[in-house]
């Protein structure tokens, strides 16, 4: 498979509506980016075993947020245009949410719930959030720290970002 049928697969999931078929082709692209068998050349070696450690969940949201940054990649370089580069972005979120909805990984609210799963906050600072363990605990080194697994960059230089490892 060349990268431009793997990325034409992707786009027709996701112009398919997500279908039962297209996410079990999502959950396949996932399982072989978790194994090593499909590299994101975008991704360092380093950023590629990061976001395969973080689960398909995580990987499927890559490979669609990469699908939108390909498609808008022919039309002006992003890092020319902040209002282009803000509008990807913004069809990225679109489009993962969809998925994400439709796949039963979405939260709304998530601030509301973390609150009521995790107790109240004790601490913010950048970009992670402490939060204590309901019931309350006592001991601060009982509280757990979250943050963004990643965040997705709209700017993609990579033209090819996927190709399947040989081997």
């Amino acid at each position: 498979m060349t990268n431009t049928d793997f990325w034409k697969q992707i786009d027709s999931v996701i112009s398919g509506g997500f279908t039962s078929e297209g996410l079990k082709m999502l959950d396949y692209y996932a399982e072989l980016f978790i194994y090593g068998r499909l590299i994101y050349k975008r991704f360092s070696p380093f950023e590629q075993h990061g976001c395969a450690t973080g689960g398909a969940t995580h990987v499927i949201a890559s490979l669609l947020a990469g699908a939108k940054a390909r498609t808008d990649s022919g039309a002006a370089p992003y890092g020319n245009d902040f209002k282009r580069e803000f509008q990807c972005g913004a069809q990225q979120a679109e489009c993962i949410e969809r998925w994400a909805r439709l796949t039963n990984c979405w939260t709304d609210c998530v601030d509301k719930t973390l609150s009521h799963t995790l107790g109240e906050q004790i601490a913010e600072g950048g970009e992670p959030k402490s939060m204590t363990m309901a019931p309350p605990l006592t001991k601060p080194s009982d509280s757990i720290i979250l943050s963004n697994l990643s965040s997705h960059s709209t700017a993609s230089h990579s033209t090819t970002p996927i190709s399947p490892k040989h081997g």
